[in-house]
């Protein structure tokens, strides 16, 4: 049974100008703290859920249309750097999502496109990633690991 504990404050824009207040709770038994992110939220990103996910399926030639409103200087930065993190991950992903995505990726933009049409939203993928892999989509966090 946990127990809310106060809040902390993260970035809700990469230029820093938006700011979201993050509910902590408090495990009595163990005394860890922990958070848990809404679902337009990525662990360690500021970029929102849907926009990054508009600019995956953009990249990966599923959407044709750009970001609305265009992403300014930072966030292009920001989304470049997302999907750098999700070229390295092909492997890890393609492994942990297993029968679920075409066995024929290989790439970045294939391991997207099968992950959009079994996952359907990010948000989706992050929690089955979370639940079942305790990573992340763009990372392998320690906040996902469990205690011990």
């Amino acid at each position: 049974m946990v127990h809310r504990h106060g809040c902390y404050w993260r970035n809700a824009d990469p230029e820093g100008t938006l700011r979201e207040r993050i509910q902590l709770y408090l495990c009595r038994p163990c005394g860890r703290t922990l958070s848990v992110l809404p679902p337009h939220r990525l662990p360690y990103r500021s970029v929102r859920a849907e926009r990054l996910q508009a600019d995956f399926d953009k990249r990966a030639g599923i959407q044709t249309q750009g970001l609305d409103p265009p992403p300014r200087v930072v966030e292009v930065g920001c989304l470049q750097r997302a999907w750098s993190a999700l070229t390295a991950r092909v492997t890890i992903l393609k492994e942990a999502f297993g029968q679920l995505v075409d066995d024929k990726v290989s790439e970045v933009t294939s391991l997207w496109a099968s992950l959009r049409r079994t996952s359907n939203s990010v948000p989706m993928m992050l929690c089955f990633l979370s639940e079942h892999h305790r990573i992340s989509l763009l990372g392998n966090y320690l906040c996902l690991r469990p205690p011990g």
